[in-house]
C-alpha cells in the first residue's frame, strides 16, 4: 500500500510518495510522471491515472524491497507541513445532506425517506478553499455559527461525462479526507431572498481542508468506513460510510448528469451526525479539529483568529 501526499521541503510544496509511514520525493524516484510540467504537483499524477498508477506500484514495491536506494525526505515535523495534496484540481464539488444519521439526529427528523428526492451539490473555488492541516483557517468574522463536517473525499482519475451505475466506480483514482467547513447562521440567512445562502455560509477562504494524502481507490473498500472527528480532545462525530443516503456510484451519475468532471477534481461525499447543529456547540477560535477516516490517516486543523 502507498499514499501521495504534498509536504513542504524547506518551504517548497514537493510532491511524495509515502511507503511505511516515510516520504519519498515523486521528481526522484518516479521522475517521468513529474517531468512535462512540474510546477502543476500531483496533478500531473492524474492526468493519465492507469497508466500513473502501474508506474507507481512497481517504485512503491521497489522502495518496499530495497531496490530503489534514493533517501526518503525528511519527516514533516507536523500538521502544517503536510499540505492538501492537490494545488489545484480545476473542482472541488461537495454533497450536502447525504447521511441518514445527519438528516435524522442532527436535523431532528422522525424519519426520512429519500424516493421523493435527488441529492444536493454545491462547489467550493478550489484555490481559496482548499488548504492542508495545520493552522491554515482563520475563523470567518461574519458567523457565530462556525461547524465541522468530517467527510469522505475521492479523486477523479479521468475525464467523465454521464457516467452510469455501471461504470462510475471506474473514475475514481482515490480517496482522502475532507472537512466541509459550514457558516451556519450564513448558509440560513433571514436577510437572503430565499432564505438559503451556500455562497455565504460554504464558499469562505479556508474552508475546506483536505488530506493528509490520497490513498490509490484499489486499496479502499468504502461499503462500512468509519468516520471520527473529535473537537479539542472529544470525540463529536463517529460514523460509518454505510449510512450514505446516496451512495458514491449515485452521486457521480448525478453530478456527470450536469457537470463534467476532470482528473484530479475532489468530490467530498457528505458528512454523518455529529456536528454542532446536534447541540448548537459551534467552534471557536483556538479549537483543533482531528478527522479521521479508516485507512486514510488524520486530518488536523487548529482554528485560527479573524483576520
Amino acid at each position: 500500500m502507498f499514499s501521495l501526499a504534498t509536504i513542504r521541503v524547506g518551504q517548497e510544496p514537493t510532491p511524495a510518495l509515502c511507503v511505511g509511514g516515510k516520504y519519498w520525493a515523486l521528481a526522484a524516484v518516479a521522475p517521468q510522471l513529474m517531468a512535462k510540467t512540474p510546477w502543476r504537483g500531483l496533478m500531473n499524477v492524474f492526468d493519465d491515472w492507469a497508466a500513473s498508477e502501474q508506474v507507481l506500484m512497481t517504485v512503491a514495491q521497489q522502495l518496499q524491497d530495497g531496490v530503489i536506494t534514493q533517501a526518503p525526505l525528511p519527516a514533516p515535523s507536523g500538521p502544517q507541513d503536510i499540505l492538501a495534496p492537490l494545488l489545484y484540481p480545476n473542482k472541488l464539488v461537495l454533497a450536502g445532506a447525504n447521511y441518514y444519521d445527519h438528516m435524522l439526529i442532527d436535523g431532528k427528523r422522525a424519519s426520512f425517506d429519500k424516493t421523493p428526492h435527488i441529492p444536493i451539490f454545491f462547489l467550493k473555488p478550489p484555490t481559496t478553499t482548499l488548504v492542508g492541516g495545520g493552522k491554515t483557517v482563520h475563523y470567518p468574522p461574519a458567523t457565530v455559527k462556525f461547524d465541522y463536517e468530517v467527510e469522505l473525499a475521492l479523486v477523479i482519475g479521468k475525464r467523465s461525462r454521464l457516467l452510469t451505475p455501471d461504470n462510475a466506480l471506474d473514475c475514481i483514482a482515490g480517496y482522502t479526507i475532507a472537512i466541509d467547513l459550514s457558516a451556519r447562521d450564513l448558509q440560513r440567512n433571514p436577510k437572503h431572498l430565499i432564505n438559503f445562502d451556500l455562497f455565504a455560509g460554504k464558499c469562505f477562504d479556508g474552508g475546506c481542508p483536505v488530506g493528509p494524502g490520497i490513498v490509490p481507490s484499489r486499496f479502499v473498500n468504502t461499503d462500512d468506513l468509519k468516520l471520527k472527528l473529535w473537537l479539542n480532545g472529544e470525540l463529536r462525530q463517529d460514523s460509518s460510510t454505510k449510512q450514505m443516503i446516496w451512495s458514491i456510484t449515485e452521486q457521480l451519475v448525478a453530478i456527470t448528469e450536469f457537470v463534467t468532471l476532470e482528473p484530479g477534481d475532489i468530490v467530498s461525499t457528505g458528512t454523518p451526525a455529529g456536528t454542532g447543529l446536534l447541540n448548537q456547540a459551534f467552534m471557536k477560535p483556538g479549537d483543533v479539529m482531528d478527522a479521521e477516516i479508516e485507512g486514510l490517516g488524520r486530518l488536523s486543523v487548529e482554528l485560527l483568529p479573524p483576520l
